[in-house]
């Protein structure tokens, strides 16, 4: 496998951010603050609020390349994808749409292919949007495909809202239910959290805390995932989500996670194994999911648990 110069062995960080806005300098520089410090490799951006020819440069020393998907209508809209500068990228295809409701990318890293989607979905009719974003994605993306952005919806009311339910009718979240499954994306952050409550958007009309902002890969790829995190808000109205990707440079074999078979010989470790698994599947038996979405998924699950007590015990070791 053929590497770049001055690419090492590392983790790439893909994080999705509903930035509100970045017609100031001042929010523009609070951006690459911000993604410097969270190690950004690839962004996924949300409401620039740029207007096609009238926008600001977006480029940072450290993120030199940028793709941008702005309306022509008006500035309410506009997603954008940034790549850092020390991620060897080669960047095959791009479709933008006119409206500045999502941005796709094809690209090459190292020797992988990868395509990557920014979507902002609008605050109603979200199914019908992402059904024509995702049937535009399905016979653009090609090699491991990376789904991220604002949906303006709770996937499950009862979990990713802290009243517990939504506004928004109930065959409108399953018919977005149904196009994620029909590409077979999995919401990485629900698989490595089932059952959890975290938001990352504050509602004042509905006094209510909401998880709005995703990221999806398809179910084959969840071994690929590291860590999935919601990070805390700071200027803008939503907070980042942060997915840690394993490096494009480790051949599969290196990829495959071994169990410590002494981690079950821990009567402790060994209930909250059982513990979390009856929760996963509990909170998942309801769902409009296909099992065998949900079986993929729940290996990620139990994997993050494991590696995050091993990690426990051996830091209360040294």
């Amino acid at each position: 496998m053929s590497t770049m110069p001055g690419f090492s062995l590392k983790s790439l960080h893909f994080l999705t951010y509903n930035v509100n806005g970045l017609n100031t300098p001042e929010r523009r520089k609070r951006l690459f603050r911000e993604l410097r410090a969270l190690r950004s490799s690839v962004a996924f951006l949300q409401e620039t609020h740029f207007k096609t020819g009238a926008s600001p440069i977006l480029r940072d020393p450290a993120f030199l390349v940028g793709h941008f998907s702005d309306p022509y209508q008006n500035k309410s809209r506009g997603v954008a994808i940034l790549f850092a500068k020390d991620i060897p990228v080669t960047v095959d295809a791009v479709l933008p749409d006119k409206e500045g409701r999502f941005l796709f990318v094809k690209c090459t890293i190292v020797d992988v292919v990868y395509t990557f989607a920014s979507i902002y979905l609008p605050n109603t009719n979200q199914h019908r949007c992402l059904a024509s974003i995702l049937r535009r994605l399905d016979s653009f993306k090609s090699g491991t495909l990376v789904v991220a952005g604002d949906f303006n919806a709770p996937r499950d009311p009862r979990t990713d809202t802290s009243a517990g339910r939504s506004s928004i009718p109930h065959n409108v979240l399953r018919h977005i239910r149904r196009s994620l499954d029909s590409l077979q994306l999995v919401d990485v952050w629900r698989a490595f959290h089932a059952g959890e409550r975290d938001y990352t958007f504050f509602s004042p009309v509905h006094s209510s805390y909401l998880r709005l902002d995703y990221v999806f890969v398809q179910q084959g790829m969840l071994l690929n995932v590291v860590d999935s995190a919601i990070q805390a808000q700071s200027w803008s109205d939503h907070c980042p989500l942060l997915i840690t990707f394993s490096s494009p440079l480790s051949r599969p074999s290196e990829r495959q996670w071994r169990l410590n078979l002494t981690l079950l010989q821990n009567p402790a470790i060994c209930q909250d194994v059982t513990t979390c698994l009856r929760n996963y599947f509990s909170d998942n038996e309801r769902a409009e999911v296909p099992f065998p979405t949900t079986w993929e998924a729940h290996k990620a699950v139990l994997r993050g648990l494991l590696i995050s007590k091993a990690t426990a015990l051996k830091r209360e070791s040294s």
